[in-house]
């Protein structure tokens, strides 16, 4: 089959939809299946895409704001495909998808989040392009499908959805020894390492976990951010500003998930501070680690993650004791938890599972 999958984001300009359909192309590609990514064309990123086993074409934007990029031109180079899968939302190429007569199947990751003039921009492009991409989809996948029932679009088509998981790769995600060193984190070897990872757009809340930290206080712990982008700069100058830099590594975009798996296992717990999930992949790739995991009480993440600690949603101080009870579990509570979690990633969250769920649906089509 001759598949095209369309994402705004993808490796290595880190984010979730983009590792979503990176794993989907390729094991779609090691089934046989001829794939090809259309993305978006970041300048400030160096690509490599020979060591790819699938064809990745990446789109200069008219105009680029963000994750968004206006490219029309991805119509000159749709021929041929059986189906199409576009990862939702990818405002300024999502749109042209109207004008294709492949099959088309979307992935539903999140609403769009944006304040100031991206808000406005948003509200006025929901109102119209999305119900006709949305009629026009033969199935709409959900990571969560009572979650995508109380999104911007799920009412309307709901009758549509199937819910797939996404997964964890345990091949590369495991528990497994660090050297501190390469990773650059040796002169935090007497602490205990909070892991956030992530695009620290404003829904993922770095700025409360900042909070958090000054609230919490003391010389054995340390916070490490890892990923870029999303004004880090301010994020860094609030470090400064709350008087915890010393306390705070920003390690800056991981581009390699190898490495990344090496920060989870570098880790006394996993926070995901978000105000809005859809899911959560660092919470699956935590877990599949053997991390203890705190996670705002968001409901979706609570009924994927019942052996988690929950904060209240946007609070500092109820962070800072849900962090305060990770760092402190005694060595057997953490082989419990460890356990827990590598078994459920193991059953629940796997990618095998993931695409044969996938390549039926397309089938059917």
């Amino acid at each position: 089959m001759k598949i095209a999958h369309v994402v705004s984001t993808f490796p290595p300009h880190i984010g979730g939809m983009g590792a979503v359909c990176f794993n989907e192309a390729k094991r779609l590609a090691e089934n046989g299946h001829d794939v090809t990514v259309f993305t978006l064309k970041y300048p400030s990123v160096r690509y490599d895409d020979t060591t790819f086993s699938f064809k990745v074409v990446r789109l200069k934007p008219l105009v680029k704001f963000g994750d968004a990029g206006l490219v029309p031109q991805i119509l000159n180079h749709l021929n041929g495909f059986d189906l199409v899968h576009l990862h939702y939302p990818f405002y300024g190429g999502a749109e042209w998808l109207c004008f294709y007569s492949a099959p088309m199947v979307i992935t539903y990751h999140m609403d769009a989040q944006a304040g100031g003039v991206k808000g406005i921009i948003s509200k006025i492009y929901d109102w119209f392009w999305p119900k006709i991409l949305f009629a026009r989809a033969k199935k709409i996948i959900a990571v969560d499908a009572e979650h995508f029932k109380n999104t911007k679009f799920g009412k309307y088509f709901f009758s549509k959805t199937v819910e797939i998981q996404n997964g964890a790769d345990t091949d590369i995600f495991y528990p497994h020894a660090v050297d501190l060193e390469k990773l650059g984190l040796d002169n935090l070897r007497d602490k205990k390492i909070i892991l956030f990872v992530g695009n620290p757009m404003p829904v993922k809340r770095l700025d409360l976990l900042l909070n958090s930290i000054k609230l919490l206080a003391g010389n054995s712990f340390a916070l490490v951010v890892v990923g870029e982008g999303y004004e880090l700069n301010k994020y860094k100058q609030s470090a400064k500003d709350l008087q915890i830099d010393k306390d705070v590594y920003f390690a800056g975009q991981c581009d390699d998930w190898q490495k990344l798996s090496d920060y989870y296992n570098a880790a006394a717990c996993v926070a995901v501070p978000s105000d809005y999930e859809s899911f959560s992949l660092v919470a699956i790739e935590a877990m599949a680690c053997g991390k203890p995991l705190v996670l705002s009480d968001l409901p979706v993440l609570k009924s994927k993650f019942s052996e988690a600690i929950f904060f209240e949603k946007g609070s500092a101080e109820s962070l800072k004791n849900a962090l305060k009870k990770a760092i402190s579990f005694s060595d057997e509570e953490r082989k419990k938890i460890s356990e827990w979690g590598i078994a459920k990633a193991t059953k629940d969250f796997s990618w095998n599972s993931h695409i044969n769920k996938l390549t039926e649906i397309y089938g059917r089509i």
